[in-house]
This record gives C-alpha cells, sequence and structure tokens, in this order.
C-alpha cells in the first residue's frame, strides 16, 4: 500500500496508558510492525506513577510517538484526549497491554475507503494470556450493517476497542467518549454510531486482547452496575423505544451477567450470579437464560463449570437468530 510523509498521517492509533511501563513496549511494537505504515501514535498517559514517562521519553523525543501527559482522569477522557489531538482521518484505539496484529490497519483502511458510508469497521480478535498462550478467537460479526436498536440486546460476545478503527468525522456528528461512563464507555460509543451508521465488519482475528489472570473476577463481580449505567442511558437517549424492548434489553444483560460470574469459583460470585439471574427473570420472565442461570447455579463448581460451557454454546446460537428480532 502507498503510503505518504508521516507529517501527513492517515491514521492516528492513540493508546490510553496507566501504569503499564512493562507492557506498553510491546504494544507500541505490534503498531511499528503494521504493513501499513501512514500513522501516527499519540499515547495519553493518564497519570502514571510507576516508569512509563521514561521509558517512552526517547521515543517521543525520537519523534516516533507523541507523549501527552494528563492528571488520571480514566480511560474516556485520556482517549478523547487523543482524538483532539489527533491528525489522522481515522481513529484506532489500543489499550496499552494489548496488540495489533500486522494487517490491522491495512485491511481496516482498504474498507473503509471502499465503504465510505461506514461510521467504524471492526474484526474478530484472539484474547491471550501473561504467558503467551491462545485463549481463542472471539467472533464479532453480529455487529455489522445496521444493527440498531438490536444491538442493546445482544450480549453473547461484545466488539472489542483494539478492533476498531473510526472516522473521525463520526466523532463529529455522534460526540466523542462519555466519561462520566467507567464501564461501557465503548459500548455507549458504538451504540451512538450506530445509530446513524452502518458498521463493517472483516472476519479476521485482527487485534490480541490480553486476558490478566486473578483479576478477572474482582472486574465481573463490579461490571454489572456499569451496564446498567449504560442501558439506563441509552433509554434515556431514545424514549422511543418501548418498555417491553428495555425490559428484554435488561433481562438479556442480567442473563449474561450471571453466566459470566457462574464460572467463578467462590461464594462472593455465586451470590452475584443468582441476583443477577433474578434480575433477569424478573425483568423477563419468558428468558430462559435467566432460569439455566439460576438452576445452574445449584450445582457445584466443576459440573456448574461444564453446564455453562455447553449453554454459553447454546445461547450464542440463539442469540444470532434472534438478531432480526
Amino acid at each position: 500500500m502507498k503510503t505518504i510523509s508521516i507529517a501527513n498521517p492517515e491514521v492516528t492509533v492513540i493508546i490510553p496508558a496507566y501504569n503499564r511501563a512493562e507492557l506498553i513496549g510491546e504494544a507500541l511494537n505490534s503498531i511499528f510492525a503494521q504493513t501499513y505504515q501512514n500513522f501516527e501514535v499519540i499515547i495519553v498517559d493518564d497519570g502514571s506513577t510507576d516508569d512509563t514517562a521514561r521509558v517512552l521519553k526517547p521515543l517521543a523525543e525520537a519523534g516516533a510517538i507523541r507523549y501527552i501527559h494528563q492528571e488520571n482522569l480514566g480511560v474516556s477522557a485520556a482517549r478523547n484526549r487523543g482524538i483532539t489531538e489527533a491528525r489522522g482521518e481515522y481513529m484506532a484505539f489500543l489499550d496499552s497491554d494489548d496488540l495489533f496484529e500486522p494487517e490491522k490497519l491495512e485491511l481496516q483502511v482498504e474498507y473503509m475507503q471502499t465503504h465510505p458510508e461506514a461510521g467504524l469497521v471492526h474484526s474478530g480478535f484472539t484474547k491471550f494470556d501473561n504467558h503467551g498462550n491462545d485463549l481463542g478467537y472471539r467472533d464479532t460479526s453480529w455487529f455489522s450493517d445496521m444493527i440498531y436498536p438490536q444491538m442493546l440486546l445482544y450480549w453473547t460476545t461484545l466488539m472489542a476497542a483494539n478492533t476498531v478503527l473510526v472516522p473521525k468525522r463520526v466523532f463529529d456528528s455522534v460526540g466523542l467518549f462519555d466519561e462520566s461512563l467507567r464501564i461501557g464507555e465503548d459500548l455507549d460509543l458504538w451504540r451512538r454510531i450506530a445509530r446513524k451508521y452502518p458498521f463493517g465488519f472483516i472476519n479476521k482475528s485482527l487485534a490480541r486482547v490480553r486476558v490478566h489472570q486473578g483479576n478477572t473476577s474482582g472486574n465481573r463481580l463490579s461490571v454489572t452496575d456499569g451496564f446498567i449505567e449504560y442501558l439506563e442511558q441509552a433509554f434515556k437517549d431514545d424514549p422511543s423505544l418501548s418498555m417491553q424492548f428495555r425490559r428484554r434489553a435488561f433481562s438479556r444483560m442480567f442473563s449474561t451477567m450471571a453466566y459470566n460470574l457462574l464460572g467463578e469459583n467462590g461464594s462472593e460470585a455465586l451470590q452475584s450470579a443468582r441476583l443477577n439471574a433474578g434480575r433477569a427473570i424478573k425483568q423477563n420472565p419468558l428468558n430462559a437464560h435467566g432460569y439455566m442461570a439460576f438452576f445452574s447455579s445449584l450445582f457445584g463448581y466443576n459440573l456448574r463449570y461444564s453446564l455453562i460451557q455447553r449453554w454459553r454454546l447454546i445461547r450464542a446460537s440463539i442469540m444470532s437468530r434472534n438478531r432480526s428480532v
């Protein structure tokens, strides 16, 4: 692919960073190894207290990156700062502990150039652990074409911010990341884009998302409240959506959170799983997922985990068929 001077980049890659001195170099290497080279890299250091600034200083002095330091305001504020400072036509996002695959930018720029009507293009992704072990491909192909408002009902496998490429002009139309949301801020932005534009999808893993062992359970215990806030905002923005639709959306979210917690081993996670299963049933008594989640919570961990793995496969198939409902 033909490229032009980096003084006039076509793509801006934005990395929000907070205390990632040990991993951010690996993330940057995955950008520098891109088959498409007409990009700039903006790193917004969100108040790091480790050696992040020292690690990045040589790259900033060499002009390989643009380094911006701000007080700790959260990932959305860091991404928004990067967007406002960007010179590129397209925005890409990479978390400081994750990776791009080599063809990520090339394939997505080509897609946007041939599909200018799209509000964004994204791809599947692969999860991996700190030891480099591959944890499998995640297929997010459901999120393609015009998907609003049905996307509010879909919780099976969500898009990853690292897979997205967004024209900068789209932010002028729908706004930036909502800095008041601490969880689901990316979903909220995709929702606002989906109301106006079709989504593009490349059926290939173009990003690698790191799973940090030891913090998954804690994240899942706190995430439900954040998703409640996200859905409340969605229905506030679009009062034309019916109460029945609202209940279905909340019910499916609660049952998905219950499933996620059932895979954890511990009394607190189990109690939260049962709470969310009950919420799912209350919102929509016809939601079979809620009953199955509650039923599974009555078994021991090993059997429960096995049941949930099987049910997730069934649920993914059902949710896919329900896309047009």
